[in-house]
C-alpha cells in the first residue's frame, strides 16, 4: 500500500476510527529515496509538500464523515453548512469558539431546541479532525526535518570542492543552507517551492576546505 492509499481509503466513520498516522508516515518515509543531485533533492521536496497537501484534502473528508454521524440525529445544520464547515476546518484550529457560535447560531436559525448541545458536537467533530490533522503533519514535518539535516552535510562538502567551478558550488551553497533551514523549521517546505525558497538565499562561495597535508608516506611515494 502507498502512502496516498493510506489516506485515500479513509471513507467511512471505521476507516477515520482505524486511521493510525504512522502508518501514513512511516510508509511515506519509505517511499522517499536517498537524493544525490540539486534536483533529486528539489524533487524530494516536491514529494513531501504534496503529502502534506494530502493530509488537507484528508482532514476535510474526515470532518465531513464525523458531522454525518456526529448530527444524524439533527436537521438544524444542513449538508450544505456541514460541508462548508468541513472544508474549513483547518480554519478554526485555534478559534474553536468561533466554530462553536457559528455553529450554534446556524442551528437556533432552523429551529433547533438544543442548539448548543448540537453546536459542542460540531466542535468536538472538530477537535477530532484537527487532532488527527496535527500528527499526521507532525510526521511528514519530522521526516523532512530528518532528511534535510542527513543531507546539508553532503551539499556543505559539494559547496566547499575546490575541484567544482564556483557557479555549482553557490548553488550548492544555498541548497545546504535551505537544508539547514528546513532541518531547524521544516514547516518551511509549505511556504513554496524548493526552487523559490533557494533563490531567497544571497549568492555565497563557500571557503573551501584547506588541503590535507601529505602524510610521510605519500612523500616517500614522491621520491
Amino acid at each position: 500500500m502507498t502512502a496516498s492509499r493510506v489516506l485515500d481509503q479513509v471513507q467511512s466513520l471505521a476507516h477515520v476510527e482505524a486511521l493510525a498516522p504512522s502508518d501514513y508516515v512511516d510508509q511515506l518515509a519509505g517511499e522517499l529515496v536517498p537524493v544525490t543531485t540539486r534536483e533529486d533533492i528539489a524533487a524530494r521536496d516536491d514529494l513531501l509538500r504534496a503529502a502534506a497537501t494530502r493530509i488537507e484534502d484528508t482532514a476535510v473528508r474526515i470532518m465531513r464523515i464525523r458531522l454525518e454521524h456526529d448530527l444524524a440525529d439533527d436537521s438544524a445544520i444542513a449538508t450544505p453548512t456541514r460541508k462548508v464547515f468541513a472544508q474549513t476546518v483547518a480554519d478554526y484550529v485555534e478559534r474553536l469558539g468561533v466554530l462553536h457560535t457559528r455553529a450554534r447560531d446556524v442551528a437556533a436559525r432552523n429551529g433547533a431546541r438544543t442548539p448548543d448541545d448540537i453546536a459542542d458536537r460540531v466542535v468536538r467533530a472538530a477537535e477530532a479532525t484537527l487532532a488527527v490533522r496535527a500528527q499526521l503533519y507532525e510526521g511528514v514535518l519530522a521526516v523532512a526535518a530528518k532528511l534535510a539535516a542527513a543531507d546539508a552535510p553532503t551539499a556543505d562538502a559539494k559547496a566547499r570542492d575546490r575541484r567544482e567551478a564556483e557557479a555549482p558550488r553557490r548553488l550548492w551553497s544555498a541548497v545546504r543552507r535551505e537544508l539547514e533551514a528546513v532541518a531547524a523549521r521544516p514547516a518551511r517546505i509549505l511556504e513554496a517551492t524548493f526552487a523559490v525558497r533557494l533563490a531567497g538565499w544571497e549568492s555565497l562561495l563557500d571557503e573551501p576546505d584547506p588541503e590535507k597535508e601529505p602524510a610521510l608516506a605519500d612523500l616517500l611515494e614522491l621520491d
